[in-house]
């Protein structure tokens, strides 16, 4: 990936999980996320980076939910929340139509109040030998609040036994192997926002089993 567009992906994660911080209910879903980081990371890309050419034809280089190479592992193909496909365009030899398998340079998974077992299904799959991905990045999302005291159904409440703390998502990340060395390892933002007060509103920076605070 080329360098200029790694920082800009790198930045936009981080402003768009800063700003999920001061304003955590801009989006009501997940799905919701997905959607308005599209829209910032595209905003964020330089006007002559946001397209490429395949086969004379224009694409854009971002893409939501677009197609794993196979099956990763599942009983069929799945989908990544945001793709950012490789420009120049590559395809995988021998696979058909070629702008169904097109490399990528970075994929980014979200979960907003998310269990362990979705993590843990991002970590596997972005580090799936056929995951087909330059740099993978994960973002782990909590908005809590106190016990009945909800702003939304969507909300958790802060005394959650599902609720992973940064250290166990670090440790996660160190425990999964690296199943080819032609892989970049894993980045990922590690964010909590609690209306409750039972833990401290931050942003870790997870990466290689370390964490590193950022606010």
């Amino acid at each position: 990936m080329h360098q200029d567009i790694a920082e800009v992906i790198e930045q936009t994660l981080k402003e768009f999980c800063l700003d999920f911080l001061r304003n955590p209910y801009l989006c009501y879903t997940e799905h919701g996320l997905h959607a308005l980081f599209y829209a910032r990371l595209y905003i964020a890309l330089p006007p002559a980076d946001r397209y490429l050419t395949l086969d004379e034809r224009q694409v854009c280089v971002l893409q939501k939910e677009y197609p794993t190479a196979d099956a990763l592992g599942k009983p069929k193909r799945q989908h990544w929340d945001i793709a950012v496909l490789s420009n120049p365009p590559r395809s995988l030899p021998g696979k058909q139509p070629p702008y169904d398998y097109m490399r990528l340079a970075a994929v980014v998974e979200f979960g907003l109040n998310a269990a362990q077992d979705h993590l843990e299904d991002d970590i596997q799959r972005l580090r799936h030998p056929g995951a087909n991905v330059d740099q993978g990045y994960f973002v782990h999302l909590y908005r809590l609040t106190a016990p009945k005291a909800k702003c939304s159904g969507r909300d958790w409440s802060n005394q959650s036994a599902q609720i992973c703390s940064k250290e166990q998502v670090a440790d996660l990340l160190a425990q999964t192997p690296l199943q080819t060395p032609l892989q970049t390892p894993l980045r990922g933002y590690y964010g909590i926002y609690d209306a409750g007060g039972k833990y401290p509103n931050g942003l870790w920076f997870i990466a290689a089993g370390s964490v590193t605070q950022i606010v």
